[in-house]
């Protein structure tokens, strides 16, 4: 296993968080500039407008336009790219660690420097309404961000991440400034990285490149839930999508690791029981899982099928008994064991990442305030129980809160 050593400095009084994982042997680092606000934080009338900063960063800054910032590391090997979630905004990149600097002082650059100069974000409203559009025409895409609306309603958790063609079409050079000053504030900020690296070195890169801008950081309040709903969106295509989906616990949550294990059980991966019932015993369907999604206060549980729609019925009958079953009788000392060994081994398999790594620095700093090394987390999924599995199962076939999404024919 290899060797990582972890280290956390916060910035001057208003700087950036900076989490590292120093792992000797490697020649590259993963790094990543995290920003605290995703849909979650917007109004209903900037429904996408994170995603959006996103996109218009990239498209050039008071010292680089579009091409010098894409070429600064694809010239040396290595990429930038950037996500936006519900939680989180993140630039991120990979490159050999002697440009670490570069790579730093560039993403630093992005954040801080942004032009939004309005004829590039005339073009690159195209490409987001391309990219809604393609979201469009992909039923599993499209049905993971129907069941999030289903499940938080009005709430803005729940608001779609690309936004709409209206508010998209809607975003000035204005309302984008606005948008970054009052949440792209270095306190608002991590920076983690992982590979090959010197901690000080990093920090010190840090503190010459942010300057001291007052703390800010707007108050999340606690999404709210909608009532249990059966929703159909008609699509001219082949096959049903369907999601059962419910909330479920968040990130922080003391048991989360027992709601994984009986995750794994019920659809995470191809022994799992929704795999052999509805398509290795009965050929129902070709694609079917479930996964948790986990967030700051909250999470989503979700499981996920596409078929013929004249199997639908006898699938979605196999998908409710099985979260019955689950929920009436929880797992077998076998599939505790199993699903125990896959899970470590996923974790184990994933550590080889350095993206996977520092992405999970940035997540155990928001949301934890700490921590939470390979060991840590190897002994909290050993500690589950049958019984502590049992109990996770008695949310995921909740009466009331249990959403019904179908996107198809």
């Amino acid at each position: 296993m290899m060797m990582e050593i972890y280290k956390r400095t916060v910035v001057g009084e208003d700087g950036p968080t900076v989490v590292t994982e120093s792992v000797p042997g490697l020649r590259s680092v993963s790094l990543g500039l995290w920003v605290r606000v995703g849909a979650r934080d917007e109004v209903s009338e900037q429904q996408g407008i994170s995603h959006f900063v996103e996109h218009a960063v990239f498209k050039g800054t008071t010292s680089r336009d579009a091409f010098d910032i894409a070429n600064s590391l694809e010239s040396l090997g290595g990429n930038l790219d950037a996500f936006t979630s519900r939680d989180v905004t993140c630039y991120h990149g990979r490159c050999l660690a002697e440009h670490l600097d570069i790579a730093l002082a560039v993403l630093a650059d992005l954040l801080q420097n942004p032009m939004f100069d309005p004829a590039e974000l005339t073009k690159e409203r195209r490409v987001i309404l391309e990219e809604i559009q393609s979201v469009e025409d992909t039923p599993e895409d499209l049905i993971h961000d129907l069941f999030a609306q289903s499940v938080w309603g009005r709430d803005p958790v729940g608001a779609p991440i690309l936004g709409t063609p209206d508010t998209v079409n809607a975003f000035t050079q204005d309302d984008l400034f606005e948008f970054t000053g009052r949440h792209y504030r270095p306190s608002n900020m991590i920076i983690s990285a992982a590979g090959h690296l010197d901690h000080a070195s990093v920090v010190e890169q840090v503190e010459k490149l942010f300057g001291s801008v007052p703390a800010s950081s707007p108050a999340r309040r606690a999404p709210s839930r909608a009532p249990r709903s059966y929703q159909h969106y008609y699509r001219d295509i082949g096959q049903t999508h369907l999601c059962l989906v419910t909330t479920s616990w968040s990130y922080i949550h003391p048991r989360q690791y027992d709601l994984l294990v009986a995750n794994t059980v019920l659809g995470g991966g191809m022994t799992s029981r929704l795999f052999q019932e509805i398509r290795e015993k009965r050929g129902l369907a070709y694609s079917v899982y479930s996964y948790v999604e986990t967030l700051e206060d909250t999470g989503l549980f979700s499981t996920y099928m596409a078929c013929d729609r004249c199997r639908l019925k006898d699938a979605v009958e196999v998908m409710w008994t099985q979260l019955l079953v689950l929920k009436e009788c929880g797992i077998t000392e076998v599939e505790l064991a199993s699903a125990k060994a896959q899970l470590k081994g996923e974790l184990i398999l994933g550590a080889e990442s350095m993206s996977n790594r520092m992405s999970n620095l940035a997540y155990d700093e928001m949301y934890l305030q700490r921590y939470l090394s390979m060991d840590d987390t190897l002994k909290e999924i050993e500690s589950v129980t049958l019984e502590g599995v049992y109990d996770a199962c008695q949310t995921l076939h909740d009466e009331q809160g249990m959403h019904q999404v179908t996107v198809g024919p």
